[in-house]
This record gives C-alpha cells, sequence and structure tokens, in this order.
C-alpha cells in the first residue's frame, strides 16, 4: 500500500477516506504544497477509472497549484480516460 507520494520533490501522506465525499463533500483532496505534513486524500468507495481520475486530478493540483479547476478537471479526465483506454487498471498487493 502506498503511503506517500512524491511531486516535483515534496512529498504528501497518502490516504483513502471512509466517507470523504460526505464528510467534506469532494472524491479527493489534496494540501497545499507548502504545507507541513501534507496530506493527498482520496474517497475510499472510489473504483475503477474514477479512482484513477481523482487521483490524477488531486496530483495535477499538488504538481501546479496555479492551475484553475477548470484546467485541471479538463486535463485528469482526459489523461485518466487515455491510461484506462491502453489498459492501465489498478491491481492489488
Amino acid at each position: 500500500m502506498v503511503k506517500k507520494i512524491c511531486i516535483l520533490n515534496k512529498v504528501w501522506f497518502f490516504e483513502r477516506v471512509k466517507n470523504l465525499e460526505k464528510k467534506k463533500g469532494v472524491l479527493g483532496l489534496i494540501d497545499h504544497p507548502d504545507a507541513k505534513k501534507k496530506t493527498l486524500s482520496i474517497d475510499a468507495d472510489l473504483r475503477d477509472m474514477q479512482e484513477l481520475e481523482i487521483i490524477i486530478h488531486e496530483f495535477l493540483h499538488g504538481a501546479d497549484w496555479t492551475k484553475d479547476e477548470e484546467w485541471i478537471v479538463s486535463a485528469s479526465t482526459d489523461l485518466a480516460k487515455f491510461l484506462w483506454r491502453l489498459g492501465y487498471r489498478k491491481c492489488e498487493h
């Protein structure tokens, strides 16, 4: 299980949160790149391409905090669809 991720030489803790959507009204969250003890969180119930898309979405926020939400949504959706068509899938270890 992945515990930490590195985005442009900055480290975030990675976590799956039960009921994140119900608690916060979102499927994923990422702390600002300059925050201490940064976390990238996704809803624990996400599956398949939606999970891939939300992980990419939050990762892109971490990579460039200045990009607007419209750009992030478009880029993460397009990349997730492309990777899914190529056959990328999550495998449990």
